[in-house]
């Protein structure tokens, strides 16, 4: 993803949520969220327990800008299900529409065929997405440091505690990981794939990893599709992975994740 497709992404994003404001007013959106803190699943407690074991975020993906089609007739609750069954910790469901050809039918289709916290991944910019996510259902979101600035990722974190949700805090330097320190992140997505480049190098995990902090958890993101990618990271002390296009693609995704797990 060349920096200008991010910009093209972020662009659309703000005109994407402009409109649905005015579908869905916030103080709608609001009262919806707020019914629904009852309903919602640890994400980092799936994370974090146990901590001697490969736990994987499996991810829900049909499309993405720089491969084009991955699994666009994908059935989300199928799949949702399978990696359930495969031994994974939660799930990650891409829910934006232009580039990625997702949607909140995704998200709702794979929570409610599993037992598993759900994380919405997509490019958010607005507290009302936030909120989106929330009356969705969703028991977590992405925030990604690189198109935020200081204020709004405190803003987004505090209004994620309030409404009960974890947030997964994406990183891709050190510049980066001090902003997810200053805001108390407990749950850091190392990008192993730079935005402004889309070169992946597997190592920016391992590195960066060891400058977290006691009860923070590192995810270690992009790169990782075989079993010895992830012995490779274990040995740099990261057990913890977001997994997404070799996982859509296998022909078993179910036995894939098992084995990548180690069983």
């Amino acid at each position: 993803m060349a920096a200008d497709i991010l910009d093209r992404i972020v662009a659309h994003k703000k005109d994407e949520v402009a409109a649905c404001r005015t579908q869905t007013p916030l103080s709608v959106l609001k009262d919806q969220a707020r019914t629904k803190t009852a309903n919602r699943r640890s994400f980092y407690e799936a994370l974090a327990r146990p901590a001697d074991q490969v736990r994987i975020i499996a991810e829900i993906k049909r499309a993405s800008p720089s491969k084009g089609d991955i699994s666009a007739d994908l059935d989300p609750a199928g799949l949702a299900q399978a990696y359930e069954r495969g031994g994974a910790a939660a799930l990650s469901v891409l829910t934006d529409r232009a580039f990625f050809k997702g949607g909140p039918a995704d998200l709702l289709a794979a929570r409610n065929a599993c037992s598993l916290p759900v994380l919405r991944k997509d490019f958010v910019i607005s507290d009302y997405q936030i909120y989106e996510a929330a009356a969705w259902d969703a028991d977590a979101v992405l925030l990604i440091v690189r198109i935020l600035s200081k204020q709004q990722l405190s803003e987004f974190s505090g209004l994620c505690n309030e409404l009960g949700i974890d947030a997964l805090v994406e990183v891709h330097t050190e510049s980066d990981l001090a902003a997810a320190m200053d805001v108390g992140a407990a749950v850091i997505g190392i990008n192993n794939r730079n935005l402004a480049s889309f070169d992946t190098d597997i190592e920016t995990a391992m590195s960066l990893s060891a400058k977290l902090g006691a009860g923070q958890i590192a995810v270690a993101a992009s790169g990782i599709s075989s079993r010895k990618d992830i012995e490779q990271n274990l040995k740099a002390g990261i057990s913890r992975f977001l997994i997404g296009e070799s996982l859509v693609t296998a022909d078993d995704p179910e036995k894939f994740l098992t084995r990548l797990i180690g069983g």
